[in-house]
């Protein structure tokens, strides 16, 4: 079966901020059967600004960016985000992201393992 995973605008979910200079991003779940496997895959977009995760994500991700420019900063590693950037985000790594045009971007998303 063929689908069109690309959201339309009304669909995007707004996500609340970090703190209070944190830029407006965005979320839309794709529907899905996952059952009982802890994957995900979730459409993100993020507005131009300064995305800043200190304590990482609770789950890996890896993402391909469709639209939009910018860069995130993991460790000592630079990435440019451009249309087929792919990149990888292990869980609970720190990360500065760095938005210059409005990104969106197709991700995979795996659950921690609960211990």
């Amino acid at each position: 079966m063929i689908q069109n995973l690309t959201p339309a605008a009304a669909d995007w979910n707004a996500i609340p901020g970090i703190g209070e200079q944190q830029p407006r991003a965005f979320a839309y779940r794709l529907k899905g059967d996952r059952g009982d496997r802890p994957h995900r895959i979730a459409a993100w977009r993020g507005e131009p600004g300064t995305y800043r995760r200190d304590g990482g994500m609770p789950w890996s991700e890896t993402f391909v960016v469709y639209k939009g420019k910018g860069r995130i900063t993991v460790g000592d590693d630079v990435i440019d985000l451009f249309p087929g950037a792919i990149v990888d985000l292990p869980v609970g790594k720190p990360y500065v992201m760095e938005i210059v045009e409005t990104v969106e971007k197709m991700a995979v998303i795996t659950e921690a393992e609960k211990a």
